[in-house]
């Protein structure tokens, strides 16, 4: 078997989406589920919804991009319950689940532009390097960032339930 950009970009970006969704399953059965979307680590970082938001826009950048496409704006809103979070992953998920292997596998070397945040000129790199430098370390930064809301806020969640969705699947769980 050969290890192709679709398997380290759009393979990754299923399962961290899996994993969001094994972390919000384990976040609707608590008490903090009222609360989690306010919820921050520090004061001076944003929430739980957000890493919820950004962790989808990146998914949905990182699909459309990997196959020539513009993406679309996905708005940080309606993100105020367990349910409205859940259904931005899987409306994100399905996005992702459509991705074509082949023509993801074509774009190594394509140009992808990316912002690098407000008042910064969008950024020109191939599209291993974008998924390499960019869109992977993000989705896992913002995954792990919500698993570490979610204990903080008192949540039952474990190693197994942040790492199921990437191992399970090798283990025969």
């Amino acid at each position: 078997m050969v290890y192709s950009l679709y398997d380290a970009s759009i393979g990754q970006a299923k399962n961290v989406l899996d994993a969001f969704l094994s972390v919000l399953a384990k976040v609707e059965a608590s008490p903090a589920a009222a609360t989690i979307a306010t919820a921050r680590i520090h004061e001076s970082m944003l929430p739980f919804s957000f890493q919820v938001h950004f962790a989808s826009v990146v998914a949905h950048k990182l699909s459309a991009r990997l196959q020539g496409q513009s993406p679309r704006d996905l708005a940080y809103k309606d993100l105020d319950t367990v349910e409205q979070m859940r259904a931005r992953i899987l409306e994100v998920k399905a996005e992702v689940d459509a991705v074509s292997r082949d023509v993801v596998n074509t774009r190594e070397t394509e140009i992808v532009s990316l912002g690098l945040g407000p008042n910064v000129p969008e950024a020109q790199v191939e599209g291993w390097q974008y998924v390499q430098g960019y869109a992977v370390p993000n989705l896992f930064f913002h995954l792990t960032t919500a698993y570490d809301i979610a204990r903080k806020e008192g949540v039952e969640i474990g190693k197994s339930d942040f790492l199921g969705s990437f191992l399970d699947k090798y283990v025969g769980k």
